[in-house]
């Protein structure tokens, strides 16, 4: 039987609708192949894998699609539940913590109380994106249904629950840990309606409260673009130490910048690099201390090290740690210090 787009964009609609219920908090670690026709059972078999953001992949059964695109048989859910929990976990790995190299550091760890032990005053560039519950507020499977491309591939964003490390942190506990020592500028990602209590906080802490940024997105995602606005758009709030030098002339606050790719990202709400670059040749010098006390996928890291800051970060998520690790080893070619 051919496999025209239309045919296997309703077969593999049909499976996507039933991992997006079957497995709710799971539905980041799963995806689908490409359907094959199956003589046999006269219908479309699809095989669920593991989605390992770029690791091989390991099968967890398999979907049978009649051509009417309704599900014939499935896997069973707990054994679905239980492979991802124990029978296809990857190889056991040195423990690692830490990887550094010239003037940077990545640890794993609670970034807030590493924070803690910093002394005051002696951070020159807080630049960071704290978690806000995204997941929970914008993109619950039941609000946005997971799309397909055109073509039946599967698909373009992981939605769903992102993970533990989306649990949304209180914005005044965590800078009365961390403003105190930083004596420059402090530049954070926030949700919108958050914009007026961080500019508030940094007034309270003794800074000058620059007010909000904008990042634009060039690409925003097309959600729901039939019922309303796309939401193209991201805040960030600014603040200074009174009397802290900028490096611009003339800079609009809104930042038009490509979103990175679903295939770019080792995590869902990964910044682009240029956007993260701009923030530290505005706000900072050469070998200024940047601090990133949620780095995630070490984008900031990154954008610091090749500026010539020094920069560190902490990443608290044990699996986002390895990932950013690993790609801060494929960016640089001097040998990590573990």
């Amino acid at each position: 039987m051919i496999l025209t787009d239309a045919r296997k964009l309703a077969v593999r609609a049909v499976v996507n609708d039933w991992i997006g219920r079957s497995f709710p908090e799971h539905r980041s670690l799963l995806a689908h192949n490409q359907p094959i026709y199956s003589p046999d059972d006269n219908a479309w078999t699809v095989e669920l894998v593991t989605n390992r953001n770029g690791s091989p992949s390991c099968p967890l059964g398999r979907v049978l699609v009649s051509g009417a695109a309704t599900i014939i048989s499935a896997p069973d859910v707990d054994g679905v539940l239980d492979l991802l929990e124990t029978g296809h976990r990857e190889p056991a790995q040195p423990t690692i913590d830490r990887v550094a190299g010239e003037e940077w550091e990545l640890c794993l760890g609670d970034g807030i109380e590493a924070t803690a032990k910093l002394a005051d005053g002696s951070v020159d560039l807080l630049l960071t994106d704290p978690p806000y519950g995204i997941s929970r507020r914008y993109a619950c499977e039941n609000q946005i249904p997971r799309r397909l491309r055109r073509d039946g591939s599967d698909f373009i964003m992981p939605r769903g629950h992102f993970g533990d490390w989306d649990a949304s942190v209180d914005p005044q506990a965590w800078t009365a840990v961390v403003l105190p020592k930083v004596r420059g500028w402090a530049v954070t990602f926030c949700a919108q309606a958050q914009i007026g209590e961080y500019c508030d906080i940094l007034t309270a802490h003794g800074f000058v409260a620059v007010g909000p940024m904008v990042w634009q997105k060039t690409n925003p995602v097309p959600f729901n673009h039939q019922h309303k606005p796309i939401n193209a758009w991201e805040a960030l709030v600014v603040g200074k130490r009174p009397g802290t030098a900028f490096n611009g002339r003339m800079v609009h606050n809104v930042f038009l910048v490509k979103s990175p790719s679903p295939q770019q990202r080792i995590h869902p709400t990964q910044k682009p690099l240029p956007l993260i670059g701009e923030f530290v040749d505005l706000f900072s010098g050469p070998g200024d201390l940047v601090l990133d006390p949620f780095a995630g996928s070490a984008t900031t890291v990154v954008a610091a090290r090749e500026r010539g800051r020094h920069v560190v970060g902490y990443e608290m998520d044990p699996m986002i740690f390895k990932l950013a690790a690993e790609r801060l080893s494929r960016c640089y070619d001097e040998r990590l210090r573990i």
